[in-house]
């Protein structure tokens, strides 16, 4: 049983805990940078464990996509803390804040049966690819070019298709930092990709389309872009073209998460998320 006197003090996490937070990912060997910690808590909401000399020592956040729709992610606590409880109160203190959404996550083997005692099941999995791109396999496909701003209602209105929910103030950061591909069909967005700096290199994702085949077209530009570098792709495809596509381009296949959602999965309409944006936001 935890301690009550030497239990961690939660709090809303804020800009200045984010060199602590970013210390956090770096003790777990987890590959996200300070960059990385900055945007998503600008997208969404923290929180950090405190012990009692006021230093960070767990961390947790949340991020709304509208009214019915929220993720969670960089649950973490540190090593030395770990075992004591800290990371449920986190993610209670979180389910709280999300109310009555239906929450995702993503969670390794190790913590999934926490995860299914606090409600989520598993309805799906990731595929983690990265590595030295090679370009050898990219694909040209006439239909795919880069977005411009006539296409950006059609790649949000894609987007909530896919997702169910609404990642709009996402999708307007990911624009401002990273590069985006779409995919025209009769005048019409029927795809995107987008690619941004991310841990190591660079992460394409997310990638939204019909089919496989059009995930591959749309990722092809970004593998080019970034050929002879460290590129990272996380597809909810364990096998299949996209897949295929991520291995004939020099990327390894180093994890298999599992996601889970506790709640209502939304219903999503015929484009579909071949790519997350990462294993937190989704």
């Amino acid at each position: 049983m935890t301690n009550e006197t030497n239990a961690p003090t939660l709090r809303s996490m804020t800009g200045a805990d984010l060199e602590a937070a970013h210390g956090l990912s770096v003790e777990v060997r987890w590959p996200h940078r300070a960059d990385d910690w900055r945007l998503m808590l600008e997208l969404g909401h923290g929180l950090v464990a405190c012990d009692e000399d006021g230093q960070v020592t767990g961390s947790a956040m949340w991020w709304p996509f509208g009214e019915s729709l929220a993720t969670i992610g960089m649950v973490i606590v540190s090593p030395q803390r770990q075992a004591k409880g800290t990371g449920r109160r986190l993610m209670r203190e979180l389910f709280a804040a999300a109310g009555d959404r239906t929450i995702r996550l993503t969670s390794t083997e190790a913590g999934r049966r926490l995860y299914e005692s606090e409600g989520f099941r598993v309805t799906g999995g990731l595929t983690q690819y990265h590595g030295t791109a090679d370009a050898a396999a990219a694909v040209d496909d006439a239909r795919v070019r880069p977005a411009t701003e006539a296409d950006w209602p059609g790649i949000v209105a894609l987007d909530r298709e896919a997702s169910g929910g609404d990642r709009s103030r996402m999708l307007a950061a990911l624009r401002r930092v990273g590069a985006i591909s779409v995919l025209e069909e009769g005048g019409r967005i029927a795809g995107f990709a987008v690619c941004r700096a991310f841990g190591r290199g660079h992460l394409v994702g997310p990638i939204v389309a019909a089919d496989e085949h059009a995930a591959v077209a749309l990722a092809s530009p970004h593998v080019r872009t970034h050929a002879g570098t460290f590129l990272r792709l996380d597809t909810t495809e364990r096998d299949g073209p996209l897949a295929a596509f991520a291995q004939a381009c020099g990327l390894a296949n180093v994890d298999a998460p599992v996601t889970m959602t506790r709640g209502t999965i939304p219903q999503a309409g015929p484009a579909r998320i071949f790519a997350v944006t990462s294993q937190a936001l989704g």
